[in-house]
């Protein structure tokens, strides 16, 4: 009896299609009509009477009571978050200045209360009984738009009538799409002072036009030019659906107002934060996450008096405590102390002691056994200085990605090798390089005041230009055998089905880190307690009644360096992280490369990270993004496509937005990449792989005899067992070596030709640096601000002329 099963022949009809055409609503066509409302279906009363459909009557009271439910359930949410509406203004190209649009709108209503603070412009509109917020962070400073972004409920952009805008907003645009959006409200000031009503709805069309071209969902604008239409902004403000983002609905956050400094002790104090409380109820059981850093105990959370309310009382504001920590406050450890005892015992057994005792030594005549045991053998010196040239030489050569990936056809002398090397030299150093004048040499382009042009860019451009033309090539060394430069590595019968231990020979860096046991369910328990009064808590949980409220969060422990710099702040926000996302561990990354750089990024080169709310520094690991459980390294960040970064950093669970910056030689924050955060995993194995090539010497059908590969015959003995394979898809092993010069016979699938190389790989596991640092400099405008900031004078111009 056959096992195969059975496989359709040539003449089987295909499936009937789907005729959508005949009157048959697809699935999306309903989706699309229902929009999320319940239809009528067919409700049971009871498993006794299933074959009888309830009556008209009963599934409109149905319908009713899930309507009443759902506009109960949001008013609720708008009577528990009392707090302003918070409006964070951008204004794109040679736009309306967001102060000058804010005066304007005042006047549009004479009822409107206005107040202000240093981070905020507050509005008290009795009209619809709400306040608004407006948060207008500097448009070149990237940390105070991202942050002023994750906090916002509303995001309202300032749209150029021309529209026309510069390099930095696109830039900004996509910066903040990747830090994730709110709410949008278009706005285009100028728009109703047209009287041409034609000339009028081009303007709105092509502003439409560039808004669905950036994928924003709300492609509808506001004009702003009489005292209705700035009514009616502000009841778009106010009434329009607010879309919280992930951040916001996980985490409670603050967008501090003032700052104080209490209980000045040995460097450090009490720090008194103050704004309104947001997003989920505060604990004051977890930490608080200060830009710049880290995570820091919370004392207690205390009402203050509002200073932005919507109606002025005369009432005495009394303060009242309404969440206090206790004794299941979190710790605020981040990560754990080794203990060196800890690792694997490897105390020999009494046979070897026994032995080493039997050890002859070559000693003096007459010395005894006691001195003896002091005294070293010429050859113990030698294999110890030969461990620490090995261990030398792999890190300096091995870890670094500059390997060289020259193919060498023909044999060469050590003295021939030096002299090529000096030519290749000369060659880089007399470079042609080409420029908008003509061709000039790297000496002439150093003259020009050219600060796009960095020599040290374009040895990067060399090496990522040599890797993707010979993808992890380098030679064999000839002043140390194969076997010790390359001790650390293997081989691999298959990438994707070959085990490797993600426990073995792990560095001393991961007894600090902390591992889940499971990370999807953890991370399903911490979710799913979101905003759930939990037993433990007790008073450290503020009460539903309280969200919303202008507030003060004692944070103690706080350095007193770091006060002067927050005072100054303009935006500073604060987070509560969620339980266990204050440890460290392995935080992997799944990024795209930006195509406003074109610079090539190295493997572990210092990048700034925005993951969440937390900004750090630290060099990244770059792997594959493909499915299995072993990713090859990559040495340099892929131009299309993604790629996963890792690094050691704090727990973030997913999904989170990621942002990644680079630093250019004149100290700029340039945007390199943006993605998520894939997980946190510390036994994700990345490997490197180097390659070795050599050339066949003699080709008889499958058997070939191949040099260069290496250089003696003791280490094509140690690399026997490793398969060989050729770029044409050739896959052989080594029989056995030939003489004592490195040459070898090789047995392949199929005949080789002339123009084949015969390449071995080999694979050793990397891991990331431990570099951690939080960031909250601020560097130089990004190279885009200045471009940005002469094509905006240049628009008011042309503007000015046209009028």
């Amino acid at each position: 009896m056959s096992t195969s099963g059975h496989r359709p022949g040539g003449f089987k009809k295909p499936a009937k299609p789907h005729k959508s055409w005949k009157g048959k609503k697809t699935k999306g066509e309903i989706n699309e009509e229902t929009r999320g409302r319940a239809g009528v279906r067919q409700l049971v009363r009871s498993a006794q009477n299933a074959h009888r459909a309830i009556s008209k009557d009963v599934r409109r009271n149905k319908l009713n009571q899930l309507r009443n439910s759902k506009m109960a359930a949001a008013i609720e949410r708008r009577r528990m978050s009392n707090s302003p509406i918070l409006v964070t203004l951008i204004s794109l190209g040679n736009g309306a200045r967001p102060v000058e649009f804010v005066n304007k709108l005042e006047k549009c209503d004479e009822t409107i209360v206005r107040t202000s603070s240093t981070s905020t412009i507050n509005f008290a509109v009795p009209r619809f009984k709400s306040r608004i917020a407006f948060s207008i962070p500097k448009k070149y400073e990237i940390n105070a738009v991202l942050d002023s972004v994750k906090v916002s409920d509303v995001l309202c952009i300032l749209w150029p009538i021309n529209a026309q805008i510069t390099e930095w907003d696109e830039q900004l645009l996509t910066m903040i799409k990747a830090n994730g959006m709110p709410t949008i409200i278009n706005v285009v000031p100028g728009l109703g002072g047209i009287t041409q009503q034609k000339k009028k709805e081009d303007i709105r069309k092509n502003i439409e036009s560039i808004i669905i071209q950036w994928s924003i969902s709300n492609s509808n604008v506001f004009p702003t030019d009489t005292p209705t239409d700035g009514v009616q902004l502000i009841r778009a403000l106010i009434e329009t659906r607010k879309k919280p983002l992930v951040l916001q609905a996980r985490h409670s956050y603050m967008l501090v107002e003032n700052v104080e400094a209490h209980s000045l002790q040995d460097g450090k104090c009490t720090l008194v934060a103050s704004g309104y409380l947001r997003g989920p109820e505060w604990n004051a059981n977890n930490l608080v996450y200060l830009p710049g850093l880290g995570d820091y105990q919370i004392d207690r959370i205390e009402t203050a008096r509002d200073p932005h309310p919507l109606r002025n009382s005369e009432k005495i504001h009394e303060v009242k405590v309404i969440a206090k920590a206790n004794e299941n406050r979190q710790s605020a450890e981040t990560e754990i102390a080794p203990n060196d005892m800890d690792g694997e015992q490897t105390w020999p057994t009494q046979e070897e002691i026994d032995e080493a005792d039997r050890e002859m030594r070559k000693v003096p005549k007459g010395t005894s056994s006691y001195q003896a045991a002091w005294i070293l053998d010429e050859n113990d010196d030698d294999d110890d200085d030969d461990d620490d040239d090995e261990d030398n030489y792999d890190d300096d050569k091995d870890d670094e990605d500059g390997d060289n990936m020259e193919e060498e056809n023909d044999f060469e002398t050590e003295g021939e090798l030096e002299d090529n090397g000096e030519k290749r030299e000369n060659e880089y150093d007399q470079m042609d390089m080409q420029s908008e004048a003509g061709e000039t040499t790297a000496s002439e382009m150093m003259e020009f005041e050219d600060e796009d042009i960095n020599m040290d860019e374009v040895e990067k451009y060399r090496r990522e230009r040599e890797n993707a033309q010979w993808p992890d090539e380098i030679d064999t060394p000839m002043d140390i055998p194969a076997r010790i430069r390359f001790q650390k590595y293997r081989g691999l019968k298959s990438f994707r089905t070959s085990t490797w231990d993600p426990k073995e020979n792990l560095p001393t860096d991961y007894a600090r880190i902390f591992q889940f046991a499971n990370y999807k369910k953890t991370k399903k328990t911490v979710l799913s307690k979101i905003g759930i009064l939990d037993e433990d808590s007790g008073d450290a949980v503020i009460s539903k009644q309280y969200n919303g409220v202008y507030a003060s969060v004692h944070v103690i422990n706080v350095p007193i360096e770091a006060i002067d710099s927050f005072k100054k702040s303009t935006h500073m926000v604060l987070f509560q992280p969620l339980p266990h996302e204050q440890k460290m561990s392995i935080l992997n990354m799944v990024l795209r490369k930006h195509p406003s750089c074109t610079v090539p990024v190295e493997n572990n080169q210092s990048l700034i990270f925005y993951v969440g709310f937390r900004q750090f520094e630290a060099n990244a690991l770059f792997s594959s993004n493909i499915p299995g459980d072993k990713f090859k390294m990559e040495r340099f960040a892929p131009q299309h496509g993604t790629f996963v970064a890792t690094v050691f950093a704090p727990i973030t669970f997913n999904p989170a937005t990621v942002i990644c910056f680079r630093k250019d030689d004149k100290g700029r924050q340039e945007l390199m990449a943006s993605g998520s955060v894939l997980d946190s995993n510390p036994d994700r194995i990345v490997l490197k792989r180097v390659v070795l090539s050599g050339h066949p010497y003699k080709i008889n059908k499958r058997a070939v005899v191949a040099r260069y590969m290496f250089f003696n015959r003791e280490d094509i003995e140690w690399f026997k067992p490793v398969e060989l394979f050729t770029p044409s898809g050739r896959r052989g092993h080594i029989r056995e070596a030939v003489g004592t010069h490195g040459h070898m016979k090789c047995k392949f699938d199929q005949q080789l030709s002339a123009q084949d190389s015969i390449m071995m790989a080999l694979y050793k596991r990397v891991f990331p640096k431990w570099d951690y640092t939080p960031y909250a400099d601020n560097l130089n405008p990004s190279r885009f601000v200045d471009r940005s900031r002469i094509e905006s004078i240049s628009l008011v111009k042309e503007d000015a002329m046209e009028e």
